[in-house]
């Protein structure tokens, strides 16, 4: 969340006294109007906070019934519920959500209205420049390559599709417990550049909006390019993801260097090399880890883990089971031979 949100929101926050927690909540979050419903005796409120880079994850418990009208937050906010009911109303649209649903809380420009009564939702945060970022250089059922991706805008506040929220939830899971409340996951930059991306490729995924065209007809093309041209892309992508896979990797920079469009890139590596960048580049960094731990001295304290996180990965078994497949050895065997 933005650095607004640190400095007024404490890692860990709970008290008895409605007033104080609405008070919290408004320093937090946004200026808003609450109306509480119900009993104040026995209330409870605890929220927590962490933040790793462009990614912030909260859990906030709230033991009453409260209607709030709220101004707009200025930032994307996804929540999942972990337990109770909410139902959110913006722009005409209403969200009504149990446990285990997620929706967005609101488009960052607009007001919006919640009501809940004894829940608790997990409320994550992604830097819009990110998902900006990840809407211009990756596609899913397409990411148009338009000017207009820059500022992508959510069109509805719940997912498309029940299969769409299951994935979404799935990702929520690696980013809120492998990487953003591990300190040695978040403070590798590929780690939580790989995390961040995938959290705004599951939004982009997941909820309508106005960088995804899906419905574009297969065989059309953001840039006309044929045979000889994408193997110039391909050929001009592969080197430089080759030189810059130990950083941080912006897909939009990546068909800039290529001479191309992000939509043309993601075209050209599926007709060259039945694959898409993202994959190459994953690929291409479990290669060189693969090479680092073959060459690694266990003696030197070198372990598995250090070595799959300066890579980009940050959760130990799916490094395991993606080395196991791709070379049919395990890191500890690579590492001890």
């Amino acid at each position: 969340m933005p650095s607004e949100y640190a400095r007024t929101a404490a890692r860990e926050f709970s008290t008895t006294d409605p007033e104080r927690a609405h008070a919290f909540l408004r320093r937090a979050y946004v200026e808003n109007v609450m109306r509480i419903q119900g009993s104040r005796d026995g209330f409870r409120m605890r929220h927590t906070y962490d933040e790793a880079g462009p990614l912030s994850v909260a859990v906030l418990k709230h033991s009453m019934a409260v209607e709030h009208v709220s101004q707009p937050l200025g930032r994307l906010l996804l929540a999942r519920v972990l337990d109770g009911h909410i139902e959110r109303r913006t722009g005409g649209e209403t969200v009504r959500a149990t446990r285990g649903d997620v929706f967005l809380v609101a488009q960052p420009e607009a007001p919006y209205t919640v009501a809940w009564e004894n829940v608790s939702l997990q409320l994550v945060s992604l830097d819009q420049a990110v998902l900006a970022s990840v809407a211009g250089g990756t596609t899913g059922s397409e990411v148009a390559d338009a000017p207009g991706a820059a500022g992508v805008r959510f069109t509805g506040c719940g997912p498309l599709s029940s299969n769409a929220a299951r994935y979404c939830s799935g990702v929520l899971d690696l980013v809120t417990t492998q990487v953003v409340p591990d300190a040695g996951a978040a403070c590798e930059p590929l780690v939580l550049d790989s995390a961040a991306r995938s959290l705004g490729a599951a939004l982009l995924t997941t909820f309508p909006n106005t960088a995804v065209a899906r419905d574009d007809a297969p065989g059309t093309t953001g840039t006309a390019t044929g045979a000889t041209g994408a193997e110039a892309v391909v050929r001009r992508a592969v080197t430089y993801l080759e030189a810059h896979a130990h950083e941080p990797v912006d897909l939009a920079e990546v068909a800039r260097q290529s001479r191309t469009t992000p939509r043309a890139l993601q075209r050209a590596f599926r007709a060259q090399l039945d694959t898409s960048p993202s994959t190459y580049l994953r690929r291409l960094r479990l290669e060189r880890a693969y090479q680092e731990l073959a060459a690694a001295d266990p003696a030197r304290g070198e372990t598995v883990t250090a070595v799959a996180r300066r890579w980009g990965f940050g959760h130990p078994g799916r490094f395991a089971a993606a080395c196991r497949a791709a070379y049919g050895r395990s890191p500890q065997e690579v590492l001890r031979a």
